[in-house]
């Protein structure tokens, strides 16, 4: 929940800013203290402001209003955390949503939002992702018939790549061809960084899996059954918004990368 607390700080911080890339109301009674202190304790350590998280919520609101636009009613959000997009998003009424996340991050989570209706069906799934999770969000109304927008926001960091590849190549199988997966990917090199020592240090004192990254997104995803149809590094031209060092386009090794892929076939 921590993490969760602290990208909803962020997520409130950029809702303050006169030129903010996106609005959410509800970021900052989530985030609450807890999260306002995890923000400053985290820039504190790493040596300031993470510039790529607002960056990073506004492409994947970007990305899934075009899915959406495109036909696809059928969202499927990984590790959900404090997130509000079914909320601040202009989403057709008919969209299913399903949230998946852990249940102590729901009984958080709900009573906040009792009060707010989102502007489509919201769904939420209480599960460990490292388990079992596709016959409970079977269960919740999800239809493996129906094209599905994959969302993995912020979650494959926090992963060892044998549970990303097994993520992937499930939900190869629950949905059919012209599925979209977006994520994204911290770069191999980039784990290293300065930045990146004193949460590296909060893993191995807590038995936490160190961080994951690539540099070769594209094997990743072609590996899990995808095919990558669009990855953008962040400071792009696609993924900037003005707000990081601009940068051209295509692979920058050590660089987050933002990840469009499509399910061209399926085994099933």
């Amino acid at each position: 929940m921590s993490t969760a607390n602290w990208i909803a700080a962020v997520r409130a911080r950029e809702t303050r800013r006169r030129d903010r890339l996106f609005a959410d109301p509800l970021a900052e009674v989530l985030a609450g203290e807890h999260g306002a202190a995890m923000m400053a304790r985290s820039e504190q350590a790493s040596g300031g402001e993470n510039r790529f998280i607002p960056v990073r919520v506004r492409w994947f609101d970007d990305a899934t209003a075009a899915a959406v636009a495109s036909g696809i009613r059928q969202v499927v959000l990984f590790g959900a955390g404090l997130d509000t997009r079914p909320y601040r998003l202009d989403l057709p009424a008919d969209v299913d949503w399903y949230e998946l996340d852990r249940p102590e991050t729901f009984a958080y989570k709900d009573p906040v939002l009792a009060t707010t209706v989102p502007h489509c069906r919201r769904h939420t799934v209480a599960v460990d992702l490292t388990d079992d999770w596709g016959t409970p969000l079977r269960a919740s109304g999800f239809d493996p018939t129906r094209q599905t927008l994959w969302l993995a926001e912020s979650l494959f960091f926090y992963l060892v790549e044998e549970s990303i590849l097994r993520l992937l190549r499930q939900t190869a199988t629950l949905c059919p061809p012209g599925s979209l997966f977006l994520a994204d990917v911290m770069g191999a090199a980039g784990l290293h960084a300065p930045a990146m020592r004193a949460y590296r240090d909060h893993c191995v004192r807590n038995n936490l899996p160190l961080p994951f990254g690539s540099d070769d997104p594209a094997t990743l995803f072609a590996t899990g059954g995808w095919a990558p149809e669009r990855i953008t590094a962040a400071g792009a031209p696609d993924a900037n918004y003005g707000r990081l060092p601009e940068i051209g386009n295509g692979l920058h090794p050590g660089w987050p990368h933002l990840v469009t892929a499509r399910l061209a076939h399926t085994d099933h």
